[in-house]
């Protein structure tokens, strides 16, 4: 009985012919297996913040500029209509790119301005902790004044206590490097606190009992931190939706790290930070960890306490470190990364890449207006339909077509709503001939007239795998003789009869088994 059905199985259903397919994923695996310029990522990660890591990692590596200049001939990708670099893949099985411009007659050789999609200040200031933030909380912002130094004679505390809506300082002395809580008099008391944290002239200004500690926590580590877009994100953003809005299902969801932890407190830290020294955040020295700590700091469009409006975001330093070589990232021009630096005298500063293509020393001033390169990630299982990554022939991430050529007169041809098509979808469609016709044979082929095989049950229904190019559907029909059975109906018909007859074989059997056990 199982061999009857299995075999009828196979007569009625054709079979597909798998074609060899290039994912994007595979040209950095590649590279890293074959002794490349390329390598395999072992340290902490997690691209993703609702999937574990199901992929190795894989990024780009160069000794030296020369080698640096032959991974430029192989990291060049045409998506959405824009130029991009591949910078490392994911641990979800995606591609990760950096923006490069707009091709130019099907060519990526991009360079300074054009490698940007414009200018912005990171955030509308630079005189807060909080302005290192991709997202920050406007309502806990607390500017640092630069003032003058505290009266001469003033007491200095490392720590405060408050009761009664007055602070009092502990540990005095008179002015010293590691002594940073003043009330500018010599009575150690006072309604609102001096807290220095740079040098003897740059303060923020306490009130209502609170301490250090609690600033900095509201500014860059509270669950609420992330209320207020920055002006590069807002920047961003706009251009996401105007370029690559109708790409999105080609885009995965991964992390952008804006890793605020903090190495070292410097000035603000009250017990025994010297106010010479300034905040170092975790990215200050030169790690190559992907990990992000915080979730605070992990930009996703599923996290709600760092929540992004679309799958897009900035390079970070540990991904342009990865690549070793400075030409990789070089355009001549300075662009933003992700990464916090520091607090300096009166400024917060964020990590970029400067004009020689190398991670500048202390970042630059969050207020300042330099380039912007966008970062996103091509969705696991990204095919490349031609190109070698060179810039003269980058990889081509296609958007697939389907056309019709269908006579309406004597059928009508209803293909299943696809949108973003790619390689390897599975595409369904239906045929419903007029009266009087039949399917006499259908024809898929692709851009280089190759057949594309499908597959039906009932010559109504059919089924193929998308390839590579755009494809053509060509119905073809056949008058009938009213009088004559419809093939379709012929098909159906014997279907029935072999329908009965498996019946008619089991009740027999089950007749004669029973007859055996009475």
């Amino acid at each position: 009985m199982k061999k009857i059905i299995i075999l009828i199985l196979l007569l009625l259903t054709p079979t597909l012919v798998n074609a060899e397919t290039n994912y994007l994923y595979d040209v950095l695996k590649d590279e890293a297996e074959n002794n490349g310029l390329a390598r395999e990522y072992t340290g902490e990660h997690h691209d993703s913040f609702t999937e574990e890591p199901s992929k190795k990692i894989y990024h780009w590596y160069a000794e030296n500029d020369e080698e640096g200049n032959q991974v430029l001939e192989k990291n060049n990708v045409i998506f959405g209509d824009h130029c991009w670099q591949m910078i490392r893949t994911t641990d979800t099985g995606g591609v990760k790119l950096i923006y490069n411009g707009i091709p130019n007659e099907g060519k990526c050789n991009n360079n300074g301005e054009s490698t940007q999609i414009g200018t912005s200040q990171f955030n509308e200031a630079g005189n807060s902790v909080a302005y290192v933030g991709y997202m920050y909380n406007p309502d806990t912002l607390i500017l640092n004044p630069r003032s003058a130094k505290a009266e001469t004679g003033s007491l200095f505390g490392t720590g405060v206590t408050y009761s009664n809506g007055e602070y009092t300082l502990t540990n005095t002395s008179t002015y010293n490097n590691n002594h940073h809580y003043t009330c500018n008099n010599t009575s150690g008391k006072c309604e609102t606190v001096r807290y220095y944290f740079l040098n003897d002239y740059e303060y923020t200004v306490l009130n209502d009992g609170k301490i250090i500690e609690e600033v900095l926590e509201d500014m860059i580590n509270s669950n609420d931190v992330n209320k207020k877009d920055s002006e590069v994100k807002e920047t961003i953003d706009k251009w996401y939706k105007e370029n690559l809005i109708n790409y999105s299902d080609f885009i995965e969801d991964t992390i952008y790290c804006n890793d605020r932890s903090v190495i070292d407190y410097g000035g603000w830290n009250p017990n025994g930070g010297s106010i010479r020294e300034y905040l170092k955040f975790a990215n200050y020295t030169t790690s190559t960890n992907l990990q992000c700590i915080n979730d605070t700091d992990k930009f996703s469009t599923k996290n709600n306490l760092a929540k992004l409006t679309y799958p897009v975001g900035l390079m970070t330093i540990p991904e342009a470190l990865l690549v070793n070589a400075n030409n990789i990232f070089l355009t001549g021009e300075y662009y933003w990364l992700l990464s916090p630096r520091c607090i300096t005298t009166g400024y917060a500063n964020v990590s970029g890449i400067h004009k020689l293509g190398g991670i500048s020393s202390e970042g630059a001033d969050a207020s300042y207006g330099i380039g912007v390169r966008p970062v996103i990630s091509l969705i696991p299982e990204t095919i490349y339909s031609s190109g070698n990554g060179t810039k003269d022939k980058p990889f081509i991430i296609r958007n697939l077509n389907i056309n019709e050529v269908n006579d309406e007169k004597k059928g009508e041809l209803i293909i299943d709503d696809y949108q973003n098509l790619k390689e390897g979808d599975t595409v369904s469609f239906r045929i419903k001939p007029k009266p009087g016709y039949e399917v006499e044979k259908i024809e898929i082929i692709d851009e280089n007239n190759n057949k594309i095989d499908y597959t039906t049950t009932d010559n109504i229904n059919f089924r193929f795998t998308m390839p590579a190019t755009d494809i053509t559907i060509k119905p073809q029909y056949k008058e009938i003789n009213p009088n004559t059975i419809n093939p379709n109906t012929k098909r159906q018909i014997l279907l029935i009869v072999i329908s009965a007859l498996i019946l008619s074989i089991m009740t027999i059997i089950f007749v004669k088994k029973k007859k055996r056990l009475t």
